[in-house]
């Protein structure tokens, strides 16, 4: 499993982008293996992605986000229909 969330250590640096970034535009999806922590929107954006977690919603598909927005989840696979977003690695 990537890096633990419950040390705040790992939250610190996760928050400050230490752990890298995906930007992701029309057509690319994240590589396969990757975990990110959360989704930054440039422009606005379809977006399609799994979150793998034990409650909520575990598969999203083509979700409407506005730019400016910020998500957070434990994201992997995603896939971007239209617009442009940064993924931080987690």
């Amino acid at each position: 499993m990537p890096n633990e969330l419950k040390y705040t250590s790992v939250f610190q640096e996760m928050s400050f982008g230490d752990y890298g970034f995906r930007v992701l535009s029309s057509g690319e999806t994240s590589i396969e293996s990757e975990y990110f922590s959360s989704i930054q929107v440039l422009t606005d954006t379809i977006v399609s992605f799994d979150n793998e977690t034990i409650k909520g919603d575990n598969e999203v598909v083509g979700m409407g986000i506005m730019a400016g927005q910020i998500i957070y989840g434990n994201f992997t696979n995603i896939s971007v229909t239209s617009g442009k977003i940064i993924a931080y690695l987690r």
